[in-house]
């Protein structure tokens, strides 16, 4: 990876586009529009309100930064064409530094 250059992801809200440097030199690049993509939000565990969201074509998650030892809900909507679809929810705590330690897998679309 020359230059210091490494793996590069770019989502725009409607295409996604993957960076790959070559062993030998150049890149790889792929670019797609997927169909579907997630709508995740985020909550403390029984809090009113959920986080804003966002939007995103990668079909999983870690969170950082949270609160230690605390328990977080997580909401999943696929959206497509038609809207965005009903919620699919999972739970995971924090440890003491206050990550998840794990990805958390989205639904099957």
């Amino acid at each position: 990876m020359a230059g210091g250059d490494g793996p590069r992801i770019r989502w725009d809200g409607r295409e996604c586009a993957v960076t790959l440097p070559m062993a030998g030199g150049g890149n790889l690049e792929a670019k797609w529009t997927p169909e579907t993509t997630y709508v995740v939000r985020i909550r403390e565990a029984g809090a009113g309100e959920w986080s804003f969201g966002f939007e995103t074509p990668v079909a999983g998650a870690t969170f950082r930064s949270l609160l230690p030892n605390t328990e977080y809900e997580v909401e999943f909507r696929v959206r497509g064409s038609s809207g965005e679809g009903d919620p699919a929810h999972a739970r995971f705590r924090t440890g003491p530094a206050g990550e998840s330690g794990k990805v958390v897998p989205f639904p099957k679309r």
